[in-house]
């Protein structure tokens, strides 16, 4: 027999994506948008587990949480919400909250603290003290899973990227994002300030092609007004810097010349292995140091294949949510499997790229195979520039050397290609 899942969430679609991944999970799902029908709902009914909005118009989730506990007190409450205060969530947890999880979800952790709890529930564990529930909760699930959002977390590879950001989020000077294109590194910076200890962080985000020094200062004056204690400069497409660009981010990761002084970190993203970016010239010897200093690998998406087609929904979702259609396309069993047989050498911005085209296509209530396999469908590379634009990426001297020999050694075009200088790659003509 299925265990049974109350969900109560006001945001109709929301609740609609909370039915779905319970549903698919197996579980017999009821879901309700208003309090007082799910207290009535509650009251009459055996739930397994309840999960509930914390900020509805008509009462908190909080509010709701104490008046079904004082009626059936073993029934476990996860709590779901798009942002919460620390000291908010170390009060539910002493109120006996079994969960909580900020939107947009990790599905994959939802999923495992609800079986968790279920579980615990069956086998009649001794309750625990609430101020030692209160610290396990934070430190086991919460810290780790309301914060990472980059990735479900459902393949060995996202997991073990997800546990070293952990590990490194609190980093003192410089780290570096190592790569391919397509990763979505402000989304993996964003994991990094939540896993943060500080709440008076605050990231800025600089591109490749236009920073300046100038740009740069008052970029950081803007949230120093507003209260920063400390300023992570996240400087994309590292290896896209030119001369000028390089010196800054030295100055900026040493915190010297107009830095000086300054509270600061930096993030380079970097599309690459930095030994190959280095030889072929594209980062000079002092970036090639200080990138060095501390480094975490990103993996690539067909390295995470479990978890493309929850990103994939969580993407549909989000699309749909933002053309306020009444209902969420659920993508089926064939078009999952499909989505997870691809390449995706492209990484998140090719799915993300391939979810707009199956919205744009109007898809109806279920994405089916065809939908998946129309929207995947490329045009030839019509010439060289578009083959090498394609592919190149990751291990640059290799790469380059075969666009060189595509080109059949035409520097100048591979520079155009790569955006790289010309001198850069001529060390590498044959």
């Amino acid at each position: 027999m299925s265990q049974k899942i109350l969900i109560l969430d006001d945001d109709s679609d929301f609740n609609s994506l909370l039915t779905d991944i319970f549903e698919q999970a197996d579980y017999d799902v009821t879901s309700l948008t208003d309090p007082e029908k799910a207290l009535e709902s509650f009251k009459a009914n055996t739930y397994d587990l309840v999960v509930t909005d914390h900020k509805m118009p008509e009462m908190t989730g909080a509010e709701f949480m104490k008046l079904i506990k004082k009626d059936k007190p073993e029934v476990p409450v996860i709590m779901v919400s798009g942002y919460l205060e620390n000291e908010t969530i170390r009060e539910l947890i002493r109120d006996g909250v079994g969960g909580v999880f900020l939107k947009p979800l990790n599905i994959f952790s939802l999923l495992e603290r609800t079986s968790e709890l279920i579980e615990e529930c069956a086998q009649e564990e001794a309750p625990v003290e609430p101020s030692d529930a209160g610290e396990a909760v934070v430190e086991e699930s919460d810290a780790s899973e309301i914060s990472f959002r980059s990735y479900p977390c459902l393949s060995g590879a996202s997991v073990a990227f997800a546990e070293r950001i952990s590990n490194v989020a609190n980093f003192e000077s410089t780290l570096s994002l190592i790569g391919e294109s397509g990763i979505h590194y402000r989304t993996i910076c964003e994991d990094i300030r939540l896993l943060g200890e500080s709440e008076d962080d605050e990231f800025i985000y600089l591109s490749s092609g236009s920073f300046s020094p100038e740009q740069t200062l008052s970029l950081i004056q803007q949230v120093e007004d507003k209260g920063a204690k400390r300023v992570t400069c996240v400087i994309l497409d590292s290896e896209k810097m030119n001369d000028a660009q390089k010196v800054t981010a030295t100055e900026l990761a040493k915190r010297t010349g107009a830095f000086e002084g300054m509270s600061l970190r930096t993030i380079f993203c970097v599309n690459g292995d930095l030994d190959s970016l280095f030889d072929a010239g594209m980062i000079d010897e002092n970036l090639y140091i200080l990138m060095g200093t501390a480094e975490v690998t990103v993996p690539p998406l067909r390295k995470c294949d479990a978890d493309i087609e929850v990103m994939a929904q969580q993407l549909v979702a989000s699309a749909a949510q933002k053309r306020a259609w009444p209902s969420i396309p659920r993508i089926d069993r064939a078009a999952r499997d499909l989505l997870r047989k691809q390449p995706w050498a492209g990484n998140f911005k090719e799915l993300s790229d391939t979810v707009d085209r199956i919205i744009a296509a109007n898809p109806g209530a279920s994405i089916e195979h065809s939908d998946v396999r129309e929207a995947l469908k490329v045009e030839p590379a019509a010439d060289i520039r578009s083959l090498l634009k394609t592919h190149l990426s990751g291990e640059q001297v290799d790469l380059v050397r075969a666009a060189l020999i595509l080109s059949e050694s035409d520097v100048d075009e591979v520079a155009a290609v790569l955006g790289a200088q010309a001198e850069s790659i001529q060390p590498l003509v044959n």
